[in-house]
């Protein structure tokens, strides 16, 4: 990634969106957006290739244009639909030799467990770690500058999705002229717009958006479980069209200016009017009666998320239920849920100046899970640009970040790792310099991985 700058692409069913942000103290500064409504996916797949390809050239685009930034590399999210999780153990070991560990032993410790797949249906797009062990003896979320003589330990969650819906995804951004550098799941993603103390007492994370609503429960300081329900914010414009007797278009309209979802705090002064769709008169409703509509689809839409915990397994939600997702927007969405839990209720929305929407916060903390395991694997940031500073220097022993999607795609000599399994990986010692060298002169796996498969 060039030097101080993230991109996430979000490929939502509505509209394609693009931040450019920089780390900026213990947040994010976001330097430029863009955002392209199409038609072109459906559910979190790509529906038609070439309206997705256009508006994500064009998303791109606009985001170059407001930040200033040449946009080559970038983080891409992918939706829940279609997701596994699987909790995973992994060891590399020391035989007795004092080691300090450091960020490459953490990224080889969580890249074995990648290099494990063998499926040809799904592939790893994920592996957080929950916690690791140092020489069997320390638990830490963060053992680097920790001294280990005999292994250090990662128990850690796997996140799986649809091959052919990876592919087909990085296919497409790749087309547009830039590089995917990883992709991060929504399930992992959500943490970042979580409290502390939500993260750590159980909270629920709700995405309305517009096809897909997508669900993550998370405890204890890292994601349980998380999973879809295909009912959204196309279906409440879909009920409003037919109650209303109109189009899509004028009911979307109509639901962003004067839609209510709880029936109770509904106005029956806010009146307005709507042309019919087998006549030219036009018929005055007020905001309470359209409220009774929308209120029913999004009390169903909760529903199913409740009914979708109880299959989780879920049945106390003490960090209480954040909502987001671009149908957080409807006024008394917070309201209503209030009425059916018991639980705090909050809607979200990022803090950051130029996406204060709800609809931004999966892209925004793309960026933030990609700064995290930036910090975590102590990754040295080089600037694109070809030019030399004296201070600028890689030390040997500290291998330089692979592309993360290096071992999606092998095949050979590989063994399945089963869900709580554990893997024990001899540590290499050897002296990587020539390996740096070659590395400067090789094209990015990426590049070799998108030719092979591609043309």
């Amino acid at each position: 990634m060039e030097e101080h700058y993230y991109v996430a692409i979000d490929i939502g069913s509505a509209s394609v969106k693009v931040i450019v942000g920089e780390k900026f103290h213990n947040g994010i500064n976001v330097i430029g957006t863009g955002q392209t409504f199409t038609d072109g996916i459906r559910r979190g797949v790509i529906d038609d290739f070439d309206v997705a390809q256009h508006a994500i050239k064009d998303t791109i685009k606009k985001a170059q244009i407001a930040s200033g930034v040449d946009i080559k590399e970038v983080f891409v999210k992918m939706p829940v639909i279609h997701t596994e999780i699987h909790d995973v153990t992994n060891e590399i070991t020391f035989n007795g030799e004092s080691t300090e560990i450091k960020g490459q032993h953490i990224e080889e410790v969580i890249e074995k467990i990648r290099d494990k797949n063998t499926s040809n249906d799904v592939e790893i797009i994920g592996v957080y770690p929950k916690l690791f062990r140092v020489d069997d003896i320390h638990e830490v979320s963060d053992p680097k500058e920790m001294v280990a003589t005999q292994s250090l330990a990662v128990e850690a969650g796997v996140i799986t999705t649809n091959r052919s819906l990876l592919i087909n995804t990085l296919k497409c951004v790749e087309s547009c002229g830039v590089e995917v550098l990883d992709v991060y799941s929504d399930a992992y993603n959500y943490q970042n717009i979580l409290t502390p103390t939500e993260l750590e007492l159980g909270a629920c994370v709700i995405d309305i958006g517009d096809q897909l609503t997508q669900v993550a429960f998370y405890e204890r300081g890292t994601l349980f479980d998380a999973d879809s329900i295909p009912v959204a914010g196309a279906h409440i414009t879909a009920d409003i069209a037919q109650a209303l007797n109109t189009s899509y278009d004028k009911a979307e309209k109509i639901k962003e200016q004067y839609g209510h979802a709880f029936f109770d705090l509904a106005s029956e002064q806010d009146v307005f009017h709507v042309v019919q769709n087998d006549s030219n008169e036009e018929v005055a409703f007020n905001q309470k009666e359209l409220s009774d509509f929308i209120e029913a689809r999004v009390e169903e839409i909760f529903l199913e998320v409740f009914e979708l915990l109880q299959e989780m397994g879920i049945d106390k939600i003490n960090g209480g239920f954040i909502i987001t997702g671009g149908s957080a927007n409807l006024l008394g969405i917070k309201e209503l849920l209030m009425d059916m839990v018991n639980e705090k209720v909050r809607v979200h929305v990022p803090s950051q100046m130029g996406i204060r929407k709800p609809e931004f916060s999966s892209c925004i903390s793309t960026i933030s899970s990609g700064i995290s395991f930036d910090e975590l694997l102590d990754y040295v940031t080089i600037n694109n640009h070809e030019t030399h500073s004296e201070e600028l220097t890689i030390d040997q022993d500290i291998k330089p970040k692979q592309n993360p999607l290096d071992g999606f795609f092998k095949r050979k000599k590989q063994v399945d790792v089963k869900p709580g399994e554990t893997v024990t990986v001899k540590n290499d010692k050897h002296d990587n310099t020539d390996d740096l060298n070659q590395q400067e002169d090789q094209p990015s796996m990426m590049k070799k991985i998108m030719k092979s498969l591609f043309e």
